[in-house]
């Protein structure tokens, strides 16, 4: 009986197949390492599969998943093994709702130096990602139950999930729970990007409300969201925002988000303010414009502003942001 390959083995040989997956049967020669004594190996395993989009697998990854399943705590720690195989399965767009509703409820309490550490928080909020994106009737009310989960990885999994199931009704579920609030920033980002994508044109006006929200950490990540959106709508009130803003990192939030969108009127905003703010305020507006670094048309209007400022260390900051 043929001795099977250690972790660093196992590892090494996947790491081939990821490298070169024409010189192999990929079916044949990854879906061992599925099965692997060692959870690291399974998760490179599903990883490998998910990375390399091999469809005819999916039910080998099912398969390793309810293998996965049985006494977990032991043969999974850190819920490695179970996680990868969801994520695989979720990118190869695989309607496996058995082990979506599986992972979803999963929780897997581990020692640690304190209490004791919940490592399936990811797993659940990939698994509603799951059942959001295979149009599941229950995915709502998994989401709901999720928003309420004591990990912030499962509720801003749930958020995600929620802005992907494509339902009017998780409109309403994500302004609620931004109304509401969470204690971790996280949370309320995945809100405001998923109101973004699911409902646009009507969104944008009630992310732009948190703009002035207090922890100033809320306020920046609606601001990313909103530059993130790349809506047109957005750009008055980050303008605005802007305006009202006297100091502190929000300010420089709001000025990337500004660039963030590329839109033209934007780009006139930040280049005035290049050209007649103060030092700081310019130096801050040329790394928000660095994103365009590798625009020349761009590049040439900002060097043709900094010419008649006459300031080093604008200079200087401009060689490292832009290119030519």
């Amino acid at each position: 009986m043929a001795k099977r390959p250690s972790t660093e083995e196992a590892l090494a040989a996947i790491r081939a197949i990821r490298d070169a997956p024409e010189q192999f049967d990929l079916k044949r020669d990854l879906a061992p390492f599925l099965t692997h004594k060692s959870n690291h190996a399974a998760a490179a395993a599903a990883d490998t599969i998910g990375w390399l989009e091999i469809t005819g697998m999916n039910q080998e990854l099912v398969d390793s998943f309810g293998h996965w399943m049985k006494n977990p705590l032991d043969r999974d720690p850190g819920c490695k093994a179970l996680t990868a195989i969801a994520k695989a399965l979720i990118g190869l767009e695989h309607p496996a709702s058995e082990v979506y509703f599986a992972g979803v409820r999963h929780i897997q309490e581990e020692a640690s130096y304190g209490p004791p550490v919940d490592t399936a928080a990811a797993l659940r909020g990939l698994c509603a990602q799951g059942l959001a994106r295979m149009s599941h009737p229950d995915a709502l009310s998994e989401c709901v139950k999720l928003l309420v989960d004591p990990e912030v990885a499962a509720r801003a999994g749930a958020a995600r999930a929620i802005s992907e199931s494509g339902q009017y009704a998780g409109v309403l579920l994500l302004r609620l729970k931004a109304l509401i609030g969470d204690k971790a920033e996280d949370v309320l980002a995945e809100c405001f990007a998923g109101l973004l994508r699911l409902a646009p044109k009507e969104s944008v006006e009630f992310v732009a409300q948190f703009l002035q929200a207090s922890p100033e950490e809320v306020s920046e990540r609606a601001a990313l969201a909103l530059g993130e959106s790349r809506l047109a709508a957005a750009l008055p009130f980050l303008q605005e925002a802007f305006e009202q803003t006297a100091y502190g990192s929000l300010r420089k939030t709001l000025l990337l988000s500004i660039a963030m969108l590329r839109q033209d009127d934007g780009l006139d905003f930040l280049l005035a303010h290049l050209a007649e703010d103060s030092e700081q305020t310019a130096l801050d507006t040329l790394e928000a414009l660095s994103i365009y670094g590798r625009d020349q048309g761009v590049g040439a209007r900002v060097r043709g502003i900094l010419t008649s400022r006459n300031s080093p260390a604008l200079i200087d900051a401009f060689r490292n942001y832009f290119q030519g």
